[in-house]
């Protein structure tokens, strides 16, 4: 009775935690979250003490597969625990010896393998139906694996897309500045706006239904949607709060895309750094804004009208750095555009 409560336990819990995680838009099941943070910290962590981003570029697709080999062995030790209930269940087909611990290992595996090889066969009611049941299951299993990672490659695709639309807007948020500030061409400006915000709801609900996207890193800037995000939220904070009351741009777009910026940032919080006080320096200057002659507060003011702005900051430096990153990065002032 308690190889059969065992074995009932974990496939009960290996196939919540599929359900969960392949046919829910709620996230994902515990063993999975387990798996995604536990990979998140580890890439981050060799981030950390090698100085590169090397270690971070395989981090998901070394996540799924790794995913997917815990999902099967959970579905093979389950069915192994319940056919270990039933000893005389299963025999030999050539001798009809009893098969002992590892032939019923092997039995279990080729059987949900639907192989069906045939040199060990069930002799009771109850183990011809684990059978017939377990070979659904391994085929259930292997089918939602692929159907999860599909969604995945084509998510990450997405994200790629969105961050390099972004990054043609600017290579820094005074790039994005002085384009917002073109009064000639105000609506091409805000078309593109609009396009940003439809891409960026789509990722900010794949985010919340497929955690393990936030695992997608990139190898330059202008594909890493955490990073874009940051640079043109800060533009887009300029914009509103950092000109002289008379010269500031109100207008739909721009309100309407720092809303969904601000749904992507809380969303789903990010458990790849710990949030805390650190809050990004207020940048650029005034000084630096000379040659554009555009109507910025001066420093202290620009420095005092952020502080309301702290909170949102704050999640931006995070999920910077939850990529890799750093707010130079987001500032332009990093040497170059390759893997560091």
């Amino acid at each position: 009775m308690g190889w059969m409560l065992s074995g009932a336990l974990v496939l009960s819990f290996v196939m919540v935690d599929v359900v969960w995680t392949t046919l829910t838009t709620q996230g994902s099941g515990p063993l999975t979250t387990c798996i995604t943070d536990a990979s998140r910290r580890l890439s981050n962590g060799l981030h950390r003490l090698s100085g590169g981003r090397a270690f971070m570029l395989p981090t998901a697709p070394l996540t799924i597969v790794t995913l997917g080999a815990l999902w099967l062995a959970a579905l093979w030790i389950g069915w192994f625990l319940l056919f270990s209930a039933f000893p005389s269940g299963l025999v030999s087909g050539q001798t009809g010896r009893a098969a002992d611990t590892v032939e019923r290992i092997y039995y279990v595996g080729f059987t949900l393998s639907t192989l069906g090889v045939g040199d060990y066969k069930p002799t009771s009611d109850i183990t011809r139906l684990f059978t017939v049941f377990a070979s659904f299951n391994g085929l259930v299993i292997v089918t939602l694996v692929i159907t999860y990672a599909l969604p995945l490659v084509q998510g990450a695709v997405h994200r790629r897309k969105l961050a390099f639309t972004i990054s043609l807007l600017g290579k820094t948020p005074l790039d994005i500045v002085r384009r917002a500030a073109d009064t000639e061409n105000t609506q091409g400006f805000e078309s593109i706006l609009q396009t940003v915000t439809n891409d960026l709801i789509q990722s900010s609900e794949q985010r919340l239904a497929y955690p393990v996207l936030n695992l997608f890193y990139c190898r330059h800037r202008r594909y890493s949607l955490g990073l874009q995000v940051a640079k043109l939220d800060e533009a887009l904070s300029l914009v509103a709060f950092g000109f002289k009351p008379g010269a500031r741009l109100h207008s739909n777009a721009i309100s309407d895309l720092r809303e969904v910026i601000k749904q992507y940032l809380y969303r789903v919080e990010s458990r790849a750094c710990e949030l805390d006080s650190e809050v990004p320096p207020v940048e650029p200057s005034p000084k630096y804004f000379d040659g554009y002659q555009l109507p910025l507060l001066s420093a202290k003011e620009l420095e005092e009208t952020f502080k309301c702005l702290r909170n949102r900051r704050m999640h931006l430096l995070q999920l910077v750095r939850s990529e890799g990153w750093n707010w130079n990065d987001v500032e332009g002032r990093a040497l170059d555009d390759k893997m560091r």
